[in-house]
């Protein structure tokens, strides 16, 4: 373990910052959701478990089963009611126990605490607290039937929660790592109490593989909008002269400060069925491509990086205020 594990827990707890912001999190598509149970489990302890209930919506209970406390993402689905794999009980989607195969009569005690879940082009996300703060968002002026998501890819990061959503307030990452020139000052507001959002207008500089082909298909100049909803949801949405790409980052923390990504890349649907059934799949397989190239270009880049107040610049001010912003609603 590094000799500094222990002064950047305390910095870190000192700084405001919790291992796990009360947010919305992804869990897991609906289709991986109708073969079995699928558990999300928070450095905060919060163990959480969904599962397809009996009209085949998407319900999360707490994991842990209120009888002897064993893991109900073990289990199984029967008649739409998830199954303890120790005992049996069996669970609704309300989190009352609703059947006992060794008793005919259920105790009050026997109920699983329940969460609010939405579904997002056949994607399960839910919030981890009983009740939300704030409904689940989505792209600016979008509605989710217009998009259609390419299959989700994921990235871990050996550095906090907090900082994935940084990066789209750190206007020194995008010019020295991703050579994007800013070609006006950036623009930072927050639409809603629990979200931050900047817009950047870049120049495409780069002289690699992806950003020729970017130049060549989409455009010299792109808007970039990135919108950080409580620092777990991050949805970036690209405008170029001839595209625009849509992004959505959910951020899952993990112990020791790391972090797991899951990345779905979203293309508008075509107005005919020919475009729907044709058009559309490849369209989202190549921009799902390109924003792949693009955060593997960061991998490692974040490695062990934490922030230190004590420490930054003025040319950090942007990220500055973001950073003192998530705090300020974590608090």
């Amino acid at each position: 373990m590094p000799a500094t594990s222990s002064l950047d827990d305390a910095m870190l707890h000192g700084n405001g910052f919790g291992v796990a912001p009360a947010s919305w999190y992804y869990l897991a598509s609906l289709a991986e959701l109708a073969r079995k149970p699928r558990k999300l489990d928070l450095p905060d302890g919060e163990v959480f478990v969904g599962f397809c209930g009996a009209n085949g919506r998407p319900a999360v209970l707490g994991a842990r089963c209120s009888h002897m406390g064993a893991d109900l993402s073990h289990g199984c689905v029967k008649g739409g009611r998830l199954a303890c794999p120790l005992h049996g009980w069996e669970y609704g989607a309300g989190g009352v126990c609703e059947h006992i195969p060794s008793s005919a009569e259920i105790p009050a005690f026997a109920r699983q605490g329940t969460f609010p879940v939405e579904v997002r082009g056949g994607h399960v996300f839910f919030f981890n607290r009983p009740e939300a703060r704030f409904p689940m968002p989505f792209f600016d002026g979008i509605a989710p039937e217009d998009l259609r998501p390419a299959r989700p890819f994921e990235l871990r990061e050996d550095a906090p929660w907090y900082m994935v959503a940084g990066n789209g307030f750190d206007r020194q990452h995008f010019e020295n790592t991703h050579d994007r020139r800013l070609v006006a000052e950036p623009v930072v507001d927050s639409p809603h109490p629990f979200a931050r959002r900047s817009q950047l207008d870049l120049a495409i500089d780069g002289h690699s593989y992806g950003d020729r082909l970017t130049r060549l298909l989409a455009g010299e100049q792109s808007r970039m909008t990135v919108t950080s909803w409580c620092g777990s949801l991050i949805f970036a949405t690209a405008t170029f002269r001839k595209v625009r790409t849509y992004g959505l980052v959910a951020v899952h923390p993990l112990k020791n400060w790391t972090t797991r990504a899951r990345i779905i890349v979203w293309v508008r649907r075509s107005g005919n069925p020919f475009g729907r059934a044709v058009l559309d799949p490849v369209n989202a397989v190549i921009r799902r491509h390109f924003i792949r190239l693009f955060f593997e270009d960061d991998i490692g880049r974040l490695t062990g990086t934490r922030y230190r107040p004590d420490r930054m610049i003025p040319s950090d001010q942007m990220l500055t205020d973001y950073l003192t912003w998530l705090q300020a609603i974590h608090r």
